[in-house]
């Protein structure tokens, strides 16, 4: 069975959590992809690990580095940068998440690559994209939520009345900048490769995906609401704390009467009125919209409800009612939840050491070319030698390769 990229080749220099994660989503989808590894990079090695004995592998790698090949090049050697253009040669796309100004100083920047290969799309993802004020400023997921205005979203509920200094922004238990750049680029990368088939010379380009704009793009609401404030002739200041994160009754997460949570996103009239059938609330029907105190009732009112049943007494309940529930599960119990089963995104693989070890599959579902997980992650440099052979190099050059540190 063909897969949708089985003919594109990426050059993968990128490290951590948001580039691999990019180029696991392309390797998926038949993505020929190729690890430019560093074996002396400290980070490429995450916890947690398989083990059995002495023997031990990344089960974060196991799954980011799947169907991937890797080589190692030190690409501060001459050497090993004729190597990489030879590389560039062959290859559809290279994507980095260096901060800005290395690729030119490692000389693999788009200018000079392009001039090897002019098909060339080269995909650089940072915290904060190539220029502005932030460009060599260091950052981490933490970072660009909080420039973007969405960690201040994050927070909890703010109570009328209530003293509200200790209600600070609480980090989200996913990596939102890391993951929404990594998809972000996916889009960004797809798109330049329809249009180099599309352009006459097939002529690749540059794609500069920031973080920080990304999650940012991910908030229209806010947006919104800023661009209604902006266009009055006298603006009211801004809210100093975030309507989001639980701020309305219909939209929020209540505890249940065995300590576990019930999620609530009842945002449509009608599911409104089905959550209040549910609770045999009629009398709180009209009052989806209140404000002020009489909103801080209604929070009061379902929270005493709620905690009156426990999370699988109210989950029967409400089979019956047309609304919308869910239970809180933390990631253990969700990988158990029978839609994530009945979607089969957990599959097995067979391991040479481990025998039988898990992974997560694609949730990009196609009719008739479906991702599919092919070959178990590399060690690092795991296909050096193959690699280079498949670029002409005999053994004798790879043997001075290695006595000369390039590979």
């Amino acid at each position: 069975m063909t897969l949708p990229l089985e003919n594109i080749t990426i050059l993968d220099l990128s490290r951590m959590l948001p580039g691999p994660y990019c180029t696991m989503i392309l390797s998926d989808l038949g993505a020929n992809v190729i690890r430019v590894e560093n074996p002396n990079d400290m980070m490429s090695n995450l916890p947690p690990f398989f083990q059995k004995d002495n023997y031990r592998e990344s089960a974060f790698n196991a799954v980011l580095m799947r169907n991937k090949k890797s080589i190692t090049l030190n690409l501060k050697s001459e050497e090993a940068r004729k190597i990489f253009y030879e590389l560039v040669k062959k290859a559809d796309v290279v994507m980095d998440t260096f901060r800005p100004k290395v690729m030119e100083r490692l000389k693999i920047d788009y200018k000079t690559l392009s001039a090897i290969n002019p098909s060339i799309i080269c995909c650089s993802m940072t915290g904060y994209g190539q220029d502005g004020p932030y460009e060599q400023i260091a950052g981490h997921d933490i970072n660009y939520i909080a420039v973007a205005g969405v960690l201040d979203a994050t927070r909890e509920r703010y109570e009328l009345g209530k003293d509200d200094k200790e209600r600070r922004p609480i980090p989200p238990g996913v990596s939102v900048g890391d993951i929404g750049g990594a998809l972000v680029s996916v889009i960004g990368i797809l798109s330049a490769l329809f249009e180099r088939e599309n352009n006459p010379e097939k002529k690749g380009q540059y794609v500069d995906i920031s973080m920080t704009d990304s999650v940012f793009f991910f908030n229209p609401l806010a947006a919104a609401a800023k661009f209604v404030r902006d266009l009055r002739e006298k603006p009211e200041q801004p809210e100093k704390r975030a309507k989001t994160g639980g701020g309305s009754p219909y939209y929020c997460a209540y505890k249940t009467k065995d300590d576990r949570y019930i999620a609530v996103g009842a945002m449509e009239p009608k599911f409104w009125q089905g959550l209040c059938d549910g609770l045999n609330r009629n009398d709180l029907k009209s009052k989806m919209w209140v404000q002020g105190e009489e909103k801080e009732k209604v929070f009061k009112e379902l929270e005493n409800e709620f905690l009156k049943k426990t999370q699988g007494e109210w989950l029967e309940v409400f089979k019956n009612f047309d609304t919308c529930i869910s239970p809180v599960k933390n990631y253990f119990e969700a990988c158990d939840d029978p839609q994530i089963k009945a979607r089969n995104m957990i599959v097995k693989m067979k391991h040479p050491v481990f025998g039988e070890i898990q992974n997560l599959a694609s949730p990009i579902k196609m009719s008739r070319t479906p991702p599919q997980i092919r070959s178990l992650a590399p060690k690092t440099g795991q296909q050096t030698e193959e690699i280079l052979e498949s670029l002409n190099y005999s053994e004798e050059d790879i043997e001075n390769f290695k006595k000369n540190k390039v590979i």
